[in-house]
C-alpha cells in the first residue's frame, strides 16, 4: 500500500472480477491502512447463486468459518426445490473450501396448524447475523411463503418470510416465521405479507427482524426477546408510518437512551417518497418509537441503511443513514450522521458523507460497524456503493481513512479474528462476481516519539573536541516508545534527523553533524520494544561563523517502520503479517524541539536600554572667561580661544545588552580629535 499516498490507495485481488477497497474519513482518524491485502483470501461460489448477498464470519472455539449467503442457489439436498437459496459455510485455512449447509424446513415438517411451506425462490441467505460471544446465527429468507390456502385455489400464497436460529456448532438449526398467524389469509392484511427477514441483527438477548411487506407495505420492526420468549412489534395504530413506507427494510440495534440499555433502528425509505429511520423502545409487546429522522430529498431512499455505532465513544450510540438514491445528477448516494447528546436527543450534523459522489453510485446503501480494528479508540463503519464504476461497486470505511476497493459487492462482515493476531478481520461480498473475499487486518504499532534537547546552547564554552580543536556542540537524543495489541519481540523504524530547519532564509545551517559544517541531516535506525523508552543520541556541532543567535534553533525528527523480529502469535495456518505504523488524520510521523542560543541577558527578550550621559569639562581659565563655546546641529563643539576636552565623562551605559552586539557609532568633523 501507497503510504506517501493515503488518501487514495488501489489493489486487486485474484478473483472472477476486480475487487477494490475505497476508504474515506469522518471526522477524523487514520485510514484503514492496516487492511492486509498481499495476503487476502478469496472464495467463490456457484455462478448465478448471488453468492456473496451477504457474509458473516463466525468463530466458536477454536475454529473459524465465513458463513455466504446465495439467495439464488439451488438445493444440493432436494432438488425439488427451485432455486431456494443457500448458506455456505467456509472453512478458513490456507486452502479455503466452501460447502452448502443443510438448512431450511423438510417437506413433512409442520409450521403451524394453517401452514403448509413452499420454499421456491425463498431467497434463503438474503440476510446473516450472529451473537457475540458463541452465540446465535440467524440466517432468513424473506421470499418464504406460507400457501396452506392456496392450494386450493393457487391464490392467497402467504409471504411470511423465515428464518433459521443455527447454534454456534452450526449443526443444530430450527425455524423462526414470526408473522406465522393461525388462519390468517389474506395477503396484504397485517402480517399476511410482511416478507420477514429481509434484514436482521442480533443482540445478546433480543433477535430483531425487518418486516417490510407487512399492512400493506407499511412495514414493521420485530423483537423477539430470547429470555422471556416474547415477541413484540411496531403497531401503527396512528398512522404514524404510511402505507407504502417499507418499515423493516433495514434494522440495527444500540445504546441510545443508557449505556446498558438496548433500543432497535428501523429504516422506512419509502415513507412520503423521502423516507425515515425510528429509534424504538421496546414496552412489554409493543415497540414505542423515541426518535424519527426524515430524509431530506424527494426519492432519496433515506433509510435504506441504519447503523447503531459510537462515533464519539461516549458510551451511547449514534445513527448513521444511507440515503443512496440520494441526487445531484443521479443517485451519488449520502450517508447523514446523527450524533447522540444525550437521552435519545439526536443532533444531525451539517455535513453528510459523500463517498466519491460518482454518478449512480447508490453510495450509503449498506453500512457496517466494523469496531476499532486501528486501535484508534473509534470506530471504523464499512459503506456500499455497490453501482459504483458501471456495477463494478465501490465498498468504503469511514473513520478510519482512505483506500479503495470496487466490486459488486453488496455485504460486509461484522470483524471476527480469523488469524488470532487479535485484530478483527473483514469479509466482503461480491455477488454480481459470486465470489466473497477475507482481508486480514495488521497489527498497529503506535508509537510515541520526541526529541530532548538541551534548553540553551552557550558560544562561550566550547565543551566538545573536533580534529583535535575545541568546538561548541550539544547533544540532540531522538527518543521512541512503541506499543500496540499483542506486539511483542522489537520494532525497527528507521528515522531521519535535520537541525535548523526554520533558519533564516537565506542563511546556511548553523549546526551540523560533522565538525566541518557539512551537513545538516542524518539518518539511522533505532530498535524499540515494547512499552520501553529506547533513545539514540547524535551530538551536533555549532559552526564558527555563525551571526544569527536571535532565531530559534530547531530540529526535526522523521520516521517510519523498517525491520522488526516480531515473535509470532495466534494461527499458524495462515503468514504472519507485517505491523503497521497508526496513522491518524492531521498527524504525521514527524517531530520537532527547539532550543536556543544563551545570550545571558537580563530581561527574557534581550531587548535594549541604553542610556548615553555626556559633560563638557573645562579649564578653571576658560570657566572664569566670558567667552563664547558655541553647539551647532549637526553638533560640533567650538572653541575660539582655545582646546575644548570632551573626556571621559562621556558615559554609555547599556543594560541588559550583552547578547546584542552592540556598536557604537560616532561621526565628527575634520580636525576634531579625542584623546583618552
Amino acid at each position: 500500500m501507497e503510504l506517501n499516498k493515503p488518501e487514495k490507495v488501489r489493489w486487486r485481488f485474484g478473483m472472477p472480477k476486480a475487487v477494490f477497497m475505497y476508504f474515506c474519513c469522518l471526522c477524523s482518524h487514520a485510514d484503514c491502512y492496516n487492511l492486509d491485502v498481499d495476503h487476502s483470501i478469496p472464495l467463490s461460489g456457484p455462478r448465478g447463486s448471488l453468492f456473496g448477498y451477504s457474509v458473516l464470519l463466525h468463530k466458536y472455539r477454536h475454529q473459524t468459518w465465513l458463513l455466504v449467503g446465495a439467495p439464488v442457489a439451488n438445493s444440493s439436498f432436494d432438488q425439488s426445490i427451485k432455486n431456494p437459496g443457500a448458506i455456505y459455510r467456509c472453512k478458513i485455512t490456507e486452502r479455503t473450501e466452501c460447502e452448502q449447509m443443510q438448512i431450511g424446513m423438510k417437506s413433512n415438517d409442520s409450521c403451524g396448524r394453517t401452514c403448509f411451506a413452499e420454499m421456491d425462490n425463498q431467497w434463503l441467505g438474503v440476510s446473516l447475523s450472529r451473537q457475540p460471544s458463541d452465540g446465535l446465527i440467524l440466517a432468513c429468507g424473506h421470499r418464504w411463503k406460507n400457501v396452506f390456502y392456496s392450494r386450493k385455489d393457487n391464490q392467497h400464497k402467504l409471504p411470511h418470510g423465515i428464518c433459521y436460529k443455527l447454534e454456534a456448532d452450526l449443526i443444530q438449526s430450527s425455524h423462526f416465521i414470526p408473522c406465522y398467524r393461525d388462519h390468517q389469509r389474506k395477503f396484504g392484511e397485517a402480517y399476511g405479507s410482511c416478507q420477514a427477514g429481509m434484514s436482521n441483527v442480533l443482540t445478546e438477548g433480543l433477535i430483531v427482524v425487518g418486516a417490510p411487506g407487512t399492512s400493506y407495505w407499511t412495514g414493521s420492526v420485530l423483537v423477539y426477546n430470547t429470555s422471556s420468549n416474547v415477541l413484540s412489534a411496531y403497531v401503527d395504530d396512528s398512522s404514524t408510518v404510511v402505507y407504502g413506507s417499507y418499515l423493516g427494510y433495514s434494522v440495527s440495534a444500540g445504546h441510545f437512551s443508557h449505556p446498558e440499555s438496548t433500543e432497535v433502528v428501523g429504516g422506512a425509505p419509502q415513507h412520503g417518497q423521502t423516507g425515515k429511520a425510528y429509534i424504538f423502545q421496546v414496552h412489554s409487546n409493543v415497540l414505542k418509537i423515541i426518535f424519527e429522522a426524515k430524509g431530506h430529498k424527494l426519492g432519496s431512499y433515506f433509510g435504506a441503511a441504519v447503523c447503531a455505532v459510537d462515533l464519539n465513544s461516549d458510551g451511547l450510540s449514534d445513527l448513521l443513514v444511507g440515503a443512496p438514491m440520494y441526487s445531484t445528477v443521479r443517485e451519488e448516494g449520502r450517508v447523514h450522521v446523527y450524533i447522540n447528546q444525550g437521552a435519545v436527543n439526536m443532533k444531525e450534523e451539517e455535513f453528510e458523507l459523500v463517498g466519491s459522489d460518482s454518478y449512480a453510485a447508490r453510495f450509503g446503501e449498506i453500512i457496517t460497524n466494523l469496531g476499532d480494528i486501528d486501535d484508534d479508540g473509534f470506530p471504523d463503519v464499512a459503506v456500499a456503493a455497490p453501482q459504483e464504476d458501471d456495477l463494478r461497486g465501490l465498498f468504503i470505511s469511514t473513520m478510519g481513512g482512505r483506500a479503495e476497493s470496487r466490486s459488486p459487492s453488496l455485504n460486509v462482515s461484522l470483524g471476527i479474528d480469523v488469524d488470532g493476531n487479535g485484530y478483527s478481520d473483514v469479509a466482503v461480498g461480491a455477488l454480481l462476481s459470486d465470489s466473497a473475499v477475507i482481508l486480514r487486518t495488521r497489527a498497529v504499532v503506535i508509537v510515541e516519539a520526541f526529541m530532548l534537547l538541551p534548553p540553551s546552547v552557550n558560544r562561550s564554552e566550547p565543551l566538545c573536541s573536533e580534529s583535535g580543536q575545541p568546538a561548541v556542540c550539544i547533544n540532540a537524543s531522538f527518543c521512541v516508545r512503541v506499543r500496540g495489541r499483542r506486539i511483542s519481540g522489537h520494532i525497527g523504524l528507521l528515522y531521519n534527523l535535520t537541525v535548523d530547519v526554520r533558519r533564516k532564509e537565506g542563511f546556511p545551517p548553523r549546526f551540523s553533524f560533522s565538525g566541518n559544517g557539512t551537513s545538516n541531516t542524518t539518518a539511522g535506525r533505532i530498535k524499540a520494544k515494547h512499552e520501553h523508552l529506547t533513545c539514540v543520541a547524535h551530538q551536533v556541532f555549532t559552526r564558527k561563523d555563525v551571526r544569527d543567535i536571535f532565531t530559534p534553533i530547531y530540529f526535526e525528527a522523521t520516521y517510519e517502520l523498517g525491520d522488526h523480529n516480531v515473535i509470532r502469535t495466534g494461527s499458524k495456518n495462515f503468514p504472519a503479517l507485517k505491523p503497521i505504523l497508526q496513522q491518524q488524520e492531521g498527524q504525521t510521523n514527524t517531530v520537532l524541539n527547539k532550543t536556543e542560543f544563551a545570550r545571558h541577558c537580563a530581561w527574557t527578550n534581550c531587548s535594549s536600554n541604553l542610556q548615553l550621559s555626556a559633560r563638557l569639562v573645562l579649564t578653571p581659565k576658560q570657566q572664569a572667561s566670558k567667552q563664547l563655546i558655541a553647539m551647532e546641529t549637526p553638533p560640533a563643539f567650538m572653541n575660539t580661544h582655545g582646546p575644548t576636552f570632551l573626556n571621559r565623562n562621556l558615559k554609555i551605559n547599556s543594560k541588559a545588552t550583552s547578547g546584542n552586539l552592540l556598536k557604537l557609532e560616532l561621526t565628527t568633523q575634520q580636525g576634531f580629535s579625542f584623546s583618552k
